[in-house]
């Protein structure tokens, strides 16, 4: 799934153009969107690419695959409890400045990793990474929407969105390569180029200089959750997260070992595809049939794909038919996630936005850790039949926020 944009304060319109805002044709989206769709992209293969180089990083350090597993917790945990801290801390910073700072970072924490000899450095430097990648995301939706024009602002998200979900198509597969070639070590040296690179760009291309916007207070932050409609929504976002995680964070060992491949980049290709396909169908499903009936639907599907996997999943053709479906069934419900979360607080769009960005992550990191545990200490085929059952558990937990939402 992908790291969804955070809701944006509102900004001056881009044809006011006296700090440096756009100066593209009426109807064009600024060149200077695509540098920042450039940053999304090193973060996005950052985050994707772990999944397909996990055995090589837990054979190189020594430590057991659950151990080496945590170092994707340690990201997601940084990313999803540091971005409202991380938010306030930096409120007063110019946006432009926050951006090339927090890619300079990332570009460094990743270099910390490809240098790492030793595990407590490799999680030191995702830790980092994880802080990078939570400043920089938030920061550069804002900015898009910014030098966007009105009308086309939101082909402005959506390109910065693109970034992040071509990283599962092209990114990770091409990490997960160069990991089999050249070392683990090398795929992180990629990052950092790749961040280090958006960096410049962007400094270079003289972002405009936007005010900050306003941080809401912490109560105001959590006050969704006071609606059981809201929380059972999230809950269920944050377990079909988890189950999703459980499967595509060890899918290097779920399938690499068990198929004898050296490398799966070509399985993550078919998750990337999925990913890229479902996130495009899901927006249009929601214009036609509403919020609901996609997230029923897809989630159903996402789950009875998690538990016939170890099934399907005895060849590659398979097992990449297998992380396809998974991957569409995913993302094509995000959209109508967003959708519904605005309807049911449409005066906290902002917050509620920030907090579904908040489960995705969460579920990343319990997927990472009950992954490795299930894979330490039961049979292979165990976690696949266990993601499946947190899948249905969260589809239940939709339908009962279902029933809150038409009682409230």
């Amino acid at each position: 799934m992908r790291s969804p944009p955070r809701p944006l304060s509102p900004q001056p319109p881009p044809s006011r153009n006296r700090a440096g805002a756009s100066d593209a044709p009426a109807g064009r989206l600024d060149p200077r969107i695509h540098l920042l769709a450039l940053g999304s992209f090193a973060i996005g293969t950052d985050v994707f690419v772990i999944a397909g180089i996990l055995p090589r990083i837990a054979g190189d350090l020594g430590v057991g695959i659950e151990a080496a597993g945590q170092i994707i917790a340690a990201y997601a945990l940084v990313y999803a409890l540091g971005s409202p801290l991380l938010a306030a801390l930096t409120a007063r910073w110019q946006r432009a400045r926050v951006t090339v700072l927090a890619l300079t970072g990332f570009a460094l924490a990743d270099a910390l990793c490809a240098l790492a000899p030793s595990y407590g450095v490799l999680i030191a430097g995702r830790l980092l990474a994880g802080g990078c990648a939570a400043l920089f995301s938030p920061t550069a939706y804002t900015l898009a929407a910014g030098l966007a024009p009105a009308e086309r602002r939101g082909a402005g998200l959506a390109a910065v969105a693109l970034g992040m979900t071509s990283a599962t198509v092209i990114g990770a597969p091409l990490g997960t390569w160069i990991g089999g070639a050249f070392g683990w070590h090398m795929t992180f040296v990629l990052g950092a180029a790749l961040a280090a690179g958006a960096a410049l760009a962007l400094r270079l291309a003289r972002l405009p200089a936007m005010p900050p916007g306003a941080v809401p207070r912490l109560a105001e932050r959590f006050s969704p959750l006071t609606r059981s409609a809201v929380l059972a929504s999230l809950a269920a976002n944050l377990l079909w997260s988890a189950g999703n995680y459980t499967i595509y964070n060890y899918s290097a060992v779920l399938f690499g070992h068990r198929l004898g491949l050296d490398s799966i980049a070509w399985l993550l290709l078919g998750y990337g595809l999925g990913g890229v396909s479902g996130s495009q169908l899901g927006g249009r499903l929601v214009d036609r049939f509403g919020a609901i009936a996609p997230v029923v639907v897809f989630i159903a599907v996402d789950a009875l794909d998690i538990g016939l996997l170890n099934l399907i999943g005895g060849s590659a053709l398979g097992a990449g038919i297998g992380l396809f479906i998974m991957a569409f069934a995913g993302w094509a419900v995000f959209p109508a996630q967003q959708s519904r979360l605005l309807a049911l607080e449409p005066a906290h769009g902002g917050v509620v936005m920030s907090l579904l960005a908040s489960t995705i992550y969460i579920g990343s990191a319990v997927g990472a850790g009950l992954g490795g545990l299930l894979l330490a200490h039961f049979a292979p085929t165990v976690p696949a039949y266990v993601a499946c059952g947190i899948v249905s558990l969260g589809l239940g937990a939709f339908l009962l926020g279902i029933a809150a939402a038409r009682r409230e």
